[in-house]
């Protein structure tokens, strides 16, 4: 039988809310195993194989967690301090992507290998990418990008307060700009929302 992962205890979690929201992430992602899942060497988890898009394809990546050393190597990388909430997604998983990338939250990157499939399939999207190496021109200084949504790969942002939103380039500062109270409630709306496009095969409906 596959170890349950083990959640933070209560004083570890930024509130309530995330903490529900969490299990209800992983419950929902958990009923994808029936199509089949691989769990790698550090802990990934790939869930729900779905052969008709490519061989190795599955819906669901759920990276392994970061440690407190990781976290700060982050942490230093992007010269920022993590908001609590993103802090405490790290220590669950170093990254995520759902629903074959269509909702996608960064993580810390330490391979780059293309040739060691193993490793390569242990690693997230980069969250150096759009924070250092191509942010973007009009970004407030203080504003972390840690994911991105849709078949664009639009970039969500998060605030220093861990507020989560959707950016809108032409108008990065408007109030009419969707958000999030934090990383875990933006993955529950969306998944939910993203689910419903979705067959009980994996497959997207026409």
């Amino acid at each position: 039988m596959e170890p349950i992962k083990e959640m933070p205890g209560q004083e570890e979690w930024s509130n309530e809310e995330d903490a529900r929201a969490y299990r209800e992430i992983r419950a929902s992602v958990d009923k994808w195993k029936s199509l089949g899942y691989k769990t790698y060497p550090d802990g990934t988890e790939w869930i729900g194989h779905t052969p008709h898009r490519a061989p190795e394809a599955y819906l669901h990546q759920l990276y392994a967690p970061l440690d407190a050393i990781g976290v700060g190597q982050m942490e230093s990388e992007i010269s920022c301090r993590l908001p609590d909430n993103f802090r405490c997604f790290l220590m669950l998983h170093n990254g995520i992507g759902l629903f074959a990338n269509y909702i996608n939250v960064y993580g810390l990157r330490r391979s780059w290998s293309r040739t060691n499939l193993v490793e390569a399939g242990q690693q997230p999207f980069s969250i150096l990418e759009p924070n250092v190496q191509r942010r973007p021109s009009n970004a407030p200084d203080d504003v972390l990008f840690i994911g991105s949504l849709g078949d664009n790969r639009n970039l969500i942002g998060m605030n220093p307060d861990g507020r989560v939103f959707r950016w809108e380039s032409d108008d990065p500062l408007s109030g009419s700009i969707k958000s999030y109270t934090s990383v875990f409630t933006f993955l529950l709306e969306e998944a939910n929302e993203v689910a419903a496009l979705f067959d009980p095969d994996g497959r997207e409906h026409d």
